[in-house]
C-alpha cells in the first residue's frame, strides 16, 4: 500500500518579495533590452538611411558579442556583492547608451565598435548580478519559486526596444 508523503503547506509570498521581483524584471529589461538587443531592430533603419554600412554593423554586432562573452567571464568578480555589480552594470549601460546617442549619426566606426563592446560587457554583468542578487533575496524571503519571473524582463526589454525602434 502506497502512502503519499505529506507536502509542506505553501504560504503566499511575503509582500516584500514583489519589489525584488520587480527590480529584477526592470534591471533585465533595461540591461538586455537596451544594452544587448536595441541595436538589432535599429540596424535595418540605419542601413536604409545610410548612417551605417553593413560591414560596420557586422563589426558592431561582433563587438557586442565579444563584450558579452567578456562580461560573462568576468562577472564572478561581483560574487561577494552582486548588488554592487548590478549598480555598476546598469550605470555602464546608461553611459554607453548616452554616449552612443551623443556620438551622432553616423557615429565613428571605432567609437561605435567600442561602445557596443562595452554595452555587451555591462549587459552580461547585469544578467549575472541581477540573477545572483534577486534569486538569493527571494530564497532568503522564502519565495525562491518566484525567481523565474525576473527573466521576463529580458523579453519585455527586447519587445520595448523593438517597439521604440
Amino acid at each position: 500500500m502506497h502512502t503519499p508523503l505529506a507536502s509542506p503547506a505553501r504560504s503566499a509570498p511575503r509582500p516584500a518579495t514583489w519589489p525584488v521581483v520587480a527590480s529584477g524584471v526592470l534591471a533585465l529589461a533595461v540591461a538586455m533590452g537596451i544594452g544587448r538587443f536595441a541595436f538589432t531592430p535599429l540596424l535595418p533603419l540605419m542601413l536604409r538611411d545610410g548612417t551605417l554600412t553593413a560591414e560596420a554593423g557586422a563589426e558592431w554586432a561582433a563587438a557586442n558579442y565579444l563584450g558579452y562573452l567578456a562580461g560573462a567571464l568576468t562577472a564572478g568578480r561581483f560574487s561577494g556583492n552582486p548588488g554592487r555589480g548590478l549598480a555598476a552594470s546598469l550605470a555602464g549601460v546608461a553611459l554607453t547608451t548616452l554616449a552612443m546617442a551623443l556620438a551622432g549619426a553616423p557615429a565613428p566606426a571605432l567609437l561605435g565598435t567600442a561602445l557596443r563592446a562595452a554595452a555587451g560587457l555591462f549587459s552580461a554583468w547585469a544578467l549575472v548580478c541581477a540573477s545572483s542578487w534577486c534569486l538569493a533575496a527571494l530564497a532568503r524571503g522564502g519565495a525562491g519559486r518566484l525567481g523565474a519571473w525576473i527573466y521576463t524582463g529580458v523579453g519585455l526589454g527586447i519587445a520595448l526596444a523593438g517597439a521604440l525602434a
